[in-house]
């Protein structure tokens, strides 16, 4: 063959590539189709049939860009080929095609069935919490995973799929050393190979590409439909994946800088887009804008509260809101949000718990693009917003407790440089087996530990308190002598959640344990001698993920947790509190200068958020671009800087689909404000 190695061979080279590409593109669409019949809700979608249809197609020309990427490097190396003219090297181009084509197609389905699990939890592609499973509790990870049965149904699959892309591509590699003539170029002109070998380079780039248009196919191509699920149905999961390690990458550096991303030419720009909220209207200072002080109280200076913050995993509002007698996810609970105070216009950071932790701990909205500080040097800075500060300030004894592993994401090194005197996580307790789960102690005896700090009469000191427990968690863990209280999910909660996870029954019944462990604590002190002078708040980390069937109407509850305060008596009427304005919006960077203005006089603090109590038109957001105000409310797209305008219903939390007003416009330039004010502020520790 080496005699006759010419353009002849290389063109009939390229056409034995076709059968194993238009196989893995076959593989690509059941991977599609498996993806929509598994997650899909088709009572959502029964109107969207022509979307479905469009996503299919739209799904294809991602696959397809996905396979022109993989092709590139052969489609270069023939090309050299042919300029060598060299037969050897062809040889060796075979047998690296041969382990090259099984390497990238079994690298590139495992990264497929990774995104299913990814998805199946997250109810989205592959994003920066990926990076979580080696950041976060690993093995409490890898324990969940192997508990779930379709793990090992995706193992067996993958196995036998990587078998095949092996045999295949030894099929592929046999065609092209043999390399059977189907057509035949001895004969053509000069000028009609150099055409053929351009037309083989345009392709090969067109379709990479994915699009004739200004910019390449990317994820913005996906936002097809008003219905999210079928917007997801589009990708191919390589291409968040590129993505997503892009934006490591590149946040590992520190190169993300939200001033530039959100294009502020100066600090003036970011004040004018702050004023949308009130309180900032008349703001010229940068330096100084979230520099707060509390008001004059002689009463909280001669007797200051206690004051507990409960972080409770997965405390969702939809649960709450759904609460009957029928499906009795409160228990006890119920008498004390009855009683008390309760905010339910309240945001989550984020859709998981660092988030969470993050923003209450450092008084900040969790940004967009950037990683969690925790995983970054930052995590080693004493923040001027750290929550500790103005307690430690005002002679107080702080104490973070945690139900996992203070190693996970390091919170023991990053709750110590914020300046809590004591960090507690499950390797401080002592417990059985039984009541312990796969991400630590059980609730029960996380809130006797909360207990034990706060009845601890030796410390004299007033207490801060900050607990976050960890067992509304998969697998979803109770002891097996726990006897529920009815739990007959509601239609309405219902159909936000997959077959699968409805057939959950652990799910709320764990949900259901955790907030009757919570009332008892709260219950105890009550009863307690404490209960004059404690201040205790409690919050979601985030929505219970399960509820994820959701359609844009439903966004808000997609992201909503409860803020509940009990306030002794006495402190209200120390600091003349009356009638509280419940429907007041907020997120959980609002906790720690809400519960500053109940504890503490005159004190000095820094934070992004504001004090619910005095606050009427205060504005809730999150990371996710979620925005509300009043009655107006958006969903910033952070890919293509695009929003969805809606009007909110306070009474059923529903979101209404509108037409952009000025309103709605200002809520995303508040938004951009916010969050690239706050990524100045961390990556310089000041304002």
């Amino acid at each position: 063959m080496e005699e006759r190695f010419n353009f002849n061979v290389i063109l009939n080279s390229f056409v034995f590539l076709i059968p194993i590409n238009i196989v893995v593109l076959f593989f690509l669409f059941v991977y599609r189709l498996f993806f929509f019949v598994y997650f899909a809700d088709f009572s959502a979608i029964s109107s969207l049939k022509l979307y479905v249809l469009k996503a299919f197609w739209m799904g294809f020309r991602f696959d397809l860009s996905v396979v022109a990427y993989i092709n590139a490097p052969i489609t270069l190396l023939f090309l050299i080929c042919l300029l060598l003219k060299s037969y050897p090297f062809f040889k060796k181009i075979i047998s690296f095609i041969k382990y090259y084509y099984f390497a990238i197609f079994t690298l590139m389905f495992l990264a497929i069935f990774v995104d299913l699990a990814f998805y199946a939890y997250f109810k989205d592609h592959y994003n920066l919490m990926i990076f979580g499973f080696f950041e976060d509790d690993t093995f409490a990870l890898i324990k969940t995973i192997l508990s779930d049965y379709r793990f090992y149904f995706l193992v067996i699959v993958f196995v036998v799929l990587a078998i095949f892309i092996f045999e295949l591509s030894k099929w592929t590699c046999k065609e092209l050393k043999y390399n059977e003539r189907i057509f035949n170029t001895l004969y053509w002109p000069k000028t009609k190979k150099f055409i053929t070998v351009l037309i083989i380079l345009c392709l090969n780039f067109i379709l990479a590409r994915g699009s004739f248009s200004m910019f390449p196919l990317g994820l913005f191509y996906s936002q097809i439909s008003p219905n999210q699920f079928i917007n997801k149905l589009c990708v191919n999961p390589i291409h968040p994946l590129a993505d997503t390690i892009y934006l490591k990458i590149k946040n590992a550096k520190n190169e993300t800088s939200l001033k530039e991303k959100f294009k502020y030419k100066n600090e003036d720009e970011i004040i004018k887009d702050l004023s949308v909220l009130s309180k900032y209207g008349n703001a010229t200072d940068i330096n100084n804008i979230f520099n707060k002080i509390t008001n004059e109280n002689k009463s909280l200076e001669t007797n200051k509260p206690n004051v507990v913050l409960i972080v409770m995993e997965g405390f969702g509002e939809m649960p709450v809101l759904n609460n009957s007698k029928e499906f009795d996810v409160m228990g006890e609970l119920k008498n004390h949000f009855d009683k008390d105070i309760v905010f339910y216009n309240f945001l989550a950071a984020g859709f998981i718990t660092i988030h969470a932790i993050e923003s209450i701990t450092l008084g900040i909205p969790q940004r967009p693009y950037v990683n969690q500080i925790t995983q970054t040097q930052d995590a080693f800075c004493k923040f001027a917003s750290s929550m500790v500060l103005p307690y430690k300030k005002a002679g107080y004894h702080s104490t973070a407790l945690y139900g996992g592993s203070m190693t996970w994401r390091d919170l023991e090194g990053f709750f110590k440089v914020q300046g809590f005197d004591d960090i507690i996580g499950e390797g401080s307790v002592h417990v059985d087996a039984k009541d312990r789960h796969s991400w630590g102690i059980n609730d029960d005896k996380l809130f006797e530990l909360v207990e034990k700090h706060l009845f601890d009469e030796d410390v004299t000191e007033p207490k801060f308190i900050y607990a976050i427990t960890t067992q509304t968690h998969p697998p979803y863990k109770v002891s097996d002598d726990y006897k529920p209280l009815p739990l007959t999910v509601p239609s309405s909660v219902g159909k936000m959640m997959s077959s699968k996870d409805l057939n959950n029954k652990n799910l709320f019944k764990v949900y259901q344990y955790a907030n009757r462990q919570l009332a008892k604590f709260i219950t105890d002190v009550k009863k307690s001698k404490f209960a004059d002078n404690t201040i205790i708040a409690v919050t979601g980390d985030h929505n219970l993920r399960e509820l994820s069937n959701y359609v844009p109407e439903e966004t808000f509850v997609r992201y909503a947790v409860p803020f509940y305060i009990y306030i002794p008596q006495q402190i209200k009427k120390e600091l003349n509190i009356q009638k509280v304005n419940t429907k007041v919006f907020g997120s959980q960077m609002d906790i720690m200068p809400t519960l500053y203005n109940l504890s503490l006089s005159s004190a000095t603090y820094t934070s992004f958020g504001n004090n619910l109590f005095d606050t009427e038109d205060n504005i809730a957001l999150n990371v996710d671009g979620v925005v509300l105000k009043e009655n107006v409310a958006i969903k910033y797209n952070l890919v293509d800087d695009s929003i969805q305008s809606f009007t909110f219903d306070n009474k059923t939390k529903k979101l209404s689909l509108v037409d952009k007003t000025e309103e709605h416009e200002l809520l995303k330039k508040y938004y951009k404000a916010i969050m690239t004010i706050s990524d100045i502020f961390i990556k310089s520790n000041s304002l």
